[in-house]
């Protein structure tokens, strides 16, 4: 991510919001839970039922389920998927930078998918 945002400066901006992330990610990034245990509000996990999906995760996701990402290969809604991703631009609030800017890129890599 560090290469991708130094490859492309205009990313993220305004330029303290680049230095935020920056800053955040050259700390070091190894892993992020998209579970938690300490509240029971969230989505349920299935094989664990101590853990709840944090609901921004689920929220990011729909980015790309909204326009067809995981639809079957050849349908209407993968064709969608192909014509409308990756997203010209990414436009967030301030308050939720690291999830936009950070965790959401990172799950678009993770899948192997372009970023915004």
């Amino acid at each position: 991510m560090i290469e991708h945002y130094e490859a492309h400066p205009n990313a993220v901006r305004p330029q303290s919001a680049y230095n935020e992330v920056m800053a955040f990610l050259r700390k070091g990034l190894v892993d992020i839970s998209m579970s938690r245990s300490s509240v029971d509000w969230g989505i349920p996990l299935t094989w664990d039922s101590k853990q709840v999906v944090y609901v921004w995760f689920d929220a990011l996701l729909n980015y790309a389920t909204a326009v067809g990402y995981g639809s079957e290969p050849g349908s209407a809604d993968a064709a969608q998927y192909a014509t409308t991703w990756p997203a010209d631009v990414h436009l967030v609030g301030k308050d939720i930078l690291r999830f936009h800017a950070v965790y959401w890129p990172a799950m678009l890599l993770a899948a192997d998918q372009p970023l915004p």
